[in-house]
This record gives structure tokens, C-alpha cells and sequence, in this order.
């Protein structure tokens, strides 16, 4: 069974804390991608990373059920001005705390936001590291079911990461109806892959957060392997919710919650 590298502490978390009752489900449901890449619209990557800004954000995770929303742990994302390999680049560090604690640390180029090197680890056991270049990534994992290599080519429209997607989400223009393609890295326990993504603009929402209302753009995220779901605030754009069925769990609602913003 595959599970891929950004949903372990997820997994883990939900785990440990014990298997919530199965929930409604509160996403509208959305078809595949499509296997025949020519069917996919204009790529949207690059983004111009000179308007990124240093932020702070805290998220507190949940998972939903019917009668009940069962907090799981929180997630910090800091994302700072910073160098890789003597050259200006970003740096996003995020950590998870909750049962199965992890730390991730990506950098990406400072003009166009292009992965650059990526970092994982997962508890006391299980760790990642990836090395990219300009069309090609290779890198390895390592963990209680073994050792992986990873050797895989790619274009420059590569999404690495949950933390990547939420920062080029806050740059990328926003209106409803606006669908653009993306490929998505995804590191599995046994191989990993890339795979075809569309980012899509479904419409407008209001929410309420623990920092206030907030009018947001409502923005998914297809693959062949699900979708998740973005709400992006206008005004300063920013992910102030996310939330995803999760695998293998049909109708349990994973939602994070923007907490804490500077």
C-alpha cells in the first residue's frame, strides 16, 4: 500500500490518536484528472517570488466527525529570506506537533520559487532528503520498512510539498472559473512519482476563523489521488483553511484552521 511522504504525520497523528467515527462528507466531490495530459490547461509555474514577503502561521489540525471535531496537533509555518548554495533563496520551515511530531525544510530559488532541496523527518525513525536541479530531482528515504532512492525528472511547473503549494497559492491570481495545471510530487513509501495536478478557482466563500471573517477565494487541488481544498483569503492572501477526505478513511474530513498570523 502507498501513502505518500506528506500524509505520514497525518496518518500517524490520526493513529495514535485513535480512528474518529466516520464522517459526513463535506466536500464537493470533483472529477480525476485526466490521464491524457494534452487534456490539461496552461501551466501556472512559475510564480514571481519577489512578492512573497516573511511570514509566520500557525495552523491547529482537526479531524471531523459527526458529532464531534477532535483536535489532533498544530502546524507552524515560518517562511524566512535566506541562501542556498551562496545564491538568494527562501526557506520554509514547518513543523508538526501532536503524537507523531515532524519537522520539514524546503528551500526554493528567490526569483521564480523552483524546489531546491527538501528535508524531512518524522518521528525518531523516519527521514527524507531531496536534491533538486533545473529537470531532475534525486534524493532517498529512509525508515522502518527500508530505504528508498529517488531518481525522477521534471519540468518547471513542480509543486513539492503541502507548504510549497499553500505559499504559491498566496501569489497566483485568483478568479473564479481560472483552472491551471501543475505537476505534484509525490514520495511513497515503496516509489514515488510525479503526477498531473489542476488548480482550480471554484468560487468565493465567506468563513469564519479564529482571527475573524474572512472573504476567500475557494481553490482545489486535483489528482488522480484526491483533492484537497484551499480557502484563500482576499484581502491578504493567505491559506486560512484547508481540508481533504482522508486515505483510505472515506468520509473522515481532515481541516486545518489558520490560528496565529504575522
Amino acid at each position: 500500500m502507498k501513502v505518500r511522504w506528506a500524509a505520514l504525520a497525518l496518518l500517524a497523528a490520526v493513529a495514535a490518536a485513535g480512528r474518529p467515527a466516520a464522517a459526513q462528507d463535506t466536500t464537493r466531490a470533483t472529477p480525476p484528472v485526466p490521464a491524457d495530459t494534452d487534456s490539461l490547461p496552461p501551466r501556472a509555474l512559475p510564480v514571481n517570488g519577489l512578492l512573497l514577503r516573511p511570514q509566520h502561521l500557525s495552523y491547529e489540525m482537526r479531524v471531523i466527525s459527526p458529532d464531534s471535531t477532535q483536535v489532533i496537533g498544530t502546524r507552524d509555518l515560518d517562511i524566512e529570506h535566506s541562501t542556498y548554495a551562496a545564491f538568494p533563496a527562501w526557506l520554509i520551515a514547518e513543523t508538526r506537533m501532536g503524537s507523531v511530531p515532524s519537522t520539514d525544510t524546503l528551500y526554493l530559488s528567490y526569483v521564480d520559487l523552483r524546489p531546491l532541496h527538501w528535508t524531512s523527518v518524522l518521528g525518531d525513525q523516519s527521514r527524507m532528503a531531496i536534491e533538486f536541479t533545473a529537470d531532475s530531482l534525486y534524493g532517498g528515504t529512509s525508515g522502518p520498512s527500508g530505504n528508498q532512492n529517488i531518481v525522477l525528472a521534471h519540468g518547471r511547473d513542480l509543486l513539492a510539498g503541502a507548504s510549497m503549494t499553500e505559499v504559491v497559492l498566496q501569489l497566483m491570481p485568483h478568479s473564479v472559473g481560472r483552472v491551471d495545471s501543475v505537476s505534484v510530487l509525490e514520495v511513497d513509501l515503496g516509489a514515488s512519482r510525479i503526477v498531473p495536478g489542476v488548480i482550480s478557482v471554484d468560487g468565493e466563500q465567506d468563513i469564519d476563523t479564529p482571527l475573524g471573517r474572512e472573504h476567500c477565494w475557494v481553490v482545489s487541488l486535483t489528482t488522480p489521488d484526491g483533492v484537497v481544498r484551499y480557502w484563500v483569503s482576499e484581502s491578504d492572501p493567505v491559506v486560512v483553511q484547508t481540508r481533504q477526505e482522508l486515505p483510505n478513511q472515506p468520509g473522515v474530513v481532515f481541516e486545518q484552521v489558520l490560528v496565529a498570523a504575522q
